[in-house]
C-alpha cells in the first residue's frame, strides 16, 4: 500500500503504452490496485485523500468559477484535500493543492481561472514587483548599482556561455546580394558565416542619402512570416528613409535559417546563444563600413526580438540606445528556449529583463508596452524601476515608455510610430521623410541570400542542426559519437537482408536509426530514479534497479514503438522484420527456444506454439530497451508466463528443470571420467 500510495503521486501512473500487452509496469498496477481493496483498510492518513480532477472540480463548484485545464490530473492524489482549501480564497485553495504537483494557475478573467504546468520564465505582475522590490534593496546609490551592474554583465556572459562560442566564429567576408533601389532607401541582401558552415542572413535597408548613418540592428521576433511581414518591412524602410541604416536577420531556425538546421532547432537553448552570436557578428561586420556613424548605433525589436535587444545591450558597449518593443518585464524572460532557454536570469543571485536593461544606464531608452500582454505592467513597475536606476545617474530623461493601453501584441502603427519618435529624437533622423506609404514590401523570396530552396547555398553550409549542436558541450559531442554508432548498427540491421534496393534500404536505415536514438534519447532523459523505490506486493522483496526501469519504461510514448513497427513492415515481409528485431534482441527467441525444447522432453506441438507465440511478444517489446539488462528482463516476464503455462497444463517445470540440470551433470561428469580414463 506504501508503494501504491508513493506511485500514484507520481506522473507515471498512466501508461501511453496502451495493451500493447506484457508491460511489467500495468501488471504491478493491477496487483497494488487488488492488494490495496483487499487488504488494507483506510487509515488516519489516507481517509481525506481525493483524486486531484475532483478537488479542482470541487473548488470550481464553492467558488464558482470555471477551472480550464489540460494538464494530467490521472491518477494525482491530493492528501488532506479538504483541509487545503480556504473558504474564504479560490487562489489560496488552488495554490495548496497545485503545489503538490508543479502546477500553476493563471486568472484569465474574473470567473475563469486555468491550470498550467509550472514555466520558469512566467511568473505573475505580483511576483514581478516583490522582484523589484527586492532588487531595490540592494543597491542605493550610483557605487552600490554600478558594483551589481558589472557583476551583472559578467555573470550573464557565463550563464549564456556566448564568449567560447564567439571565440569558434570563423573570420570570412560577408555574400552580398546586388542592390535594389527603392524611394528613398535600397536593400541589399546579406550571409554571414559565423560558425564553420553556418550562415546567418538578413537584408541591409540604407538611406540613399551620402556620408555616415546611425545603425539601428533588427532583431527578429516570433511574427508570421518573420523579418519578410508587412510591419517589419515597413519599419525598416521608413527608417532607412529618415536617415538610419536598419539591418534585419533571421532567427536561428527561422527564414533561410530554417533551410540549414530546420524550425526544431530554433526552440533550443542553443538558439539563445547562437542569435546573440549573430547579432554580434552582425555588429562587427556593419562597424567596418565607412557609411555607419559609431557614436550612433542601436538595436529594436519586437516580443522575442525586444529579449535580443536586452541582451545585445548587456553584452555590448558599442549600443548607443535601444528600444525593447511589447517584450520588457520584470515577471517573464519569455517563453521561447531562444529567450530563456540558458539560466541567464540566475546570474549574480537572480535578475530578470527589467534589471538587465537597467544595465545600460545611462544611455537612451525606450520601453514601448502595450495593456494586453505581459507588458501591461510596464507603467506601474518596470518603467518606475528604470527611472529610479536611472535617477542614480542624474539621467530621467533617457529612458521612456510610450505604453498603448487598448493595443495587443504586435508590431503595429502606433508601435512603429513610437520607435520613429524614439530615433527622431534620438539619432537626429529626418521626421520630413517619415512617410510609410513609400515603403515597397518585397517578396520573401526577393530577401534571400540563398534562394527559395537554398540552391545558392555554399558547399561548406551545414545541413543538420546535429553540426552545430557540438559547438556547445561535451554532451553533445558524446551524442553526435552516438549517433554514428547507431547509423552503424543501423546500417548492418539493413545489410543483413541483402534488399538490393537502395532507396527501400535508405528508407529501412532511417526507420531503424530513428528508432535506436528516439530509444536512447528517451531513457536518457527518464532513469529509472524517477520510480520510487516500492516493495513487490507477491514477492515481498524491494524493487531492484530492473524492476524500475521496465516501470518507467512503461510511460515511453506508444508511437516510438508503432513507428518502428509500421515503418518496417511497409518494406518487409514479416520474416524480414522479424529478422530485424532478432539483430535489436541478439537472437534472444532461437536461443531460448532451444532451451525449452532441451528442458521439456518431448514438447508437443501446442506447446511449442504457446511458447514460441510469448518469446515473439517478448521480442517486440524488448526492442524498446535501450539495455540488455532490460531486454533480459522483457524475456524474463514472458519466460514466467511459459513456465506457468506448462504447470497449468499437466507439467512441472521445476521437475523438469531439476532433471535437466542433472542430466547436465551427469554428462558432464561422464565426460570427465571418460577423459581421466584416457589418461
Amino acid at each position: 500500500m506504501k508503494f501504491f500510495n508513493i506511485i500514484s503521486k507520481t506522473k507515471f501512473l498512466k501508461s501511453p503504452m496502451g495493451d500493447l500487452g506484457g508491460r511489467l509496469f500495468n501488471l504491478f498496477l493491477l496487483l497494488f490496485i487488488t492488494v490495496s481493496v483487499s487488504s488494507n483498510a483506510q487509515t488516519y492518513e489516507t481517509q481525506f485523500t481525493k483524486p486531484l480532477g475532483k478537488v479542482l472540480q470541487e473548488i470550481g463548484t464553492r467558488f464558482n468559477v470555471k477551472i480550464k485545464y489540460d494538464v494530467d490530473t490521472v491518477g494525482k492524489i491530493v492528501p488532506y484535500a479538504d483541509f487545503r482549501i480556504r473558504p474564504y480564497s479560490v487562489e489560496e485553495s488552488l495554490t495548496n493543492v497545485l503545489t503538490l504537483f508543479d502546477y500553476k494557475f493563471a486568472k484569465q478573467d474574473e470567473k475563469t481561472y486555468k491550470i498550467k504546468t509550472y514555466e520558469y520564465p512566467r511568473r505573475t505582475p505580483e511576483d514581478g514587483k516583490k522582484f523589484l522590490t527586492y532588487l531595490n534593496t540592494l543597491y542605493k546609490d550610483q557605487t552600490q548599482w554600478n558594483a551589481r551592474k558589472t557583476c551583472l554583465q559578467k555573470e550573464v556572459r557565463e550563464k549564456l556561455g556566448i564568449d567560447p562560442i564567439l571565440l569558434k566564429r570563423v573570420k570570412s567576408k560577408p555574400i552580398l546580394s546586388k542592390v535594389r533601389n527603392f524611394n528613398g532607401y535600397s536593400v541589399q541582401n546579406f550571409a554571414i558565416e559565423t560558425l564553420p558552415g553556418l550562415y546567418v542572413c538578413g537584408s541591409i535597408y540604407n538611406p540613399l542619402s551620402k556620408g555616415k548613418h546611425a545603425l539601428i540592428l533588427c532583431p527578429n521576433g516570433h511574427w508570421a512570416d518573420g523579418r519578410y511581414n508587412k510591419d517589419e518591412q515597413t519599419r525598416f524602410g521608413t527608417l532607412a528613409r529618415m536617415g538610419a541604416t536598419c539591418v534585419s536577420y533571421d532567427l536561428f531556425g527561422w527564414g533561410e535559417s530554417e533551410l540549414q538546421v530546420t524550425y526544431t532547432a530554433h526552440r533550443t537553448s542553443a538558439a539563445h546563444v547562437i542569435q546573440i552570436m549573430n547579432g554580434l557578428s552582425i555588429l562587427d561586420y556593419m562597424l567596418t563600413r565607412k557609411d555607419i556613424d559609431a557614436k550612433r548605433v542601436a538595436s529594436n525589436g519586437g516580443s522575442g526580438g525586444g529579449s535580443q535587444v536586452v541582451l545585445l545591450s548587456v553584452l555590448d558597449n558599442r549600443f548607443t540606445a535601444a528600444c525593447p518593443t511589447v517584450s520588457l518585464s520584470s515577471h517573464f524572460d519569455g517563453g521561447c528556449p531562444c529567450e530563456s532557454g540558458m539560466p541567464v536570469s540566475l546570474a549574480c543571485g537572480g535578475t530578470n529583463n527589467a534589471e538587465l536593461m537597467a544595465t545600460f544606464a545611462p544611455k537612451p531608452v525606450c520601453v514601448i508596452s502595450d495593456g494586453k500582454d505581459w507588458t501591461a505592467s510596464v507603467p506601474e513597475l518596470e518603467y518606475p524601476y528604470l527611472q529610479h536606476i536611472y535617477g542614480f545617474y542624474n539621467a530621467e530623461k533617457n529612458v521612456s515608455n510610450v505604453h498603448l493601453p487598448t493595443e495587443g501584441h504586435d508590431f503595429g502603427i502606433n508601435k512603429r510610430k513610437a520607435v520613429y519618435d524614439f530615433f527622431i529624437s534620438t539619432f537626429s533622423l529626418d521626421r520630413s521623410k517619415l512617410d510609410e506609404s513609400k515603403v515597397t514590401i518585397e517578396a520573401k523570396e526577393a530577401m534571400y541570400s540563398f534562394g527559395a530552396k537554398g540552391e545558392k547555398m555554399p558547399v561548406n553550409a551545414i545541413k543538420s542542426f546535429d553540426q552545430v549542436e557540438k559547438y556547445f558541450n561535451k554532451k553533445t559531442d558524446a551524442k553526435i559519437h552516438s549517433d554514428i554508432d547507431l547509423e552503424k548498427r543501423a546500417q548492418t540491421f539493413v545489410d543483413s537482408l541483402h534488399l538490393n534496393d537502395k532507396e527501400k534500404s535508405a528508407r529501412i536505415k532511417a526507420v531503424i536509426t530513428k528508432h535506436m536514438k528516439a530509444v536512447r534519447d528517451w531513457h536518457n532523459e527518464h532513469p529509472y530514479t524517477l520510480v520510487p523505490e516500492g516493495i513487490n506486493p507477491i514477492t515481498g522483496a524491494v524493487f531492484n534497479k530492473i524492476h524500475r526501469e521496465v516501470i518507467i519504461n512503461s510511460t515511453k510514448p506508444a508511437l516510438v514503438h508503432e513507428a518502428l513497427m509500421t515503418g518496417l513492415r511497409k518494406d518487409l515481409t514479416e520474416a524480414q522484420v522479424e529478422k530485424i528485431l532478432d539483430l535489436y534482441t541478439i537472437g534472444k527467441v532461437a536461443f531460448t527456444m532451444k532451451g525449452y525444447r532441451a528442458i521439456v522432453p518431448n514438447i508437443t506441438e501446442k506447446e511449442e506454439t504457446y511458447i514460441l507465440t510469448q518469446l515473439k511478444l517478448a521480442r517486440e517489446q524488448a526492442v524498446d530497451y535501450k539495455s540488455m539488462k532490460g531486454i533480459s528482463t522483457i524475456f524474463e516476464i514472458y519466460k514466467d508466463k511459459c513456465e506457468k503455462y506448462l504447470n497449468e497444463n499437466g507439467r512441472s517445470w521445476k521437475q523438469m528443470y531439476r532433471d535437466f540440470t542433472n542430466k547436465i551433470k551427469a554428462e558432464k561428469e561422464a565426460a570427465k571420467k571418460a577423459g581421466a580414463e584416457k589418461k
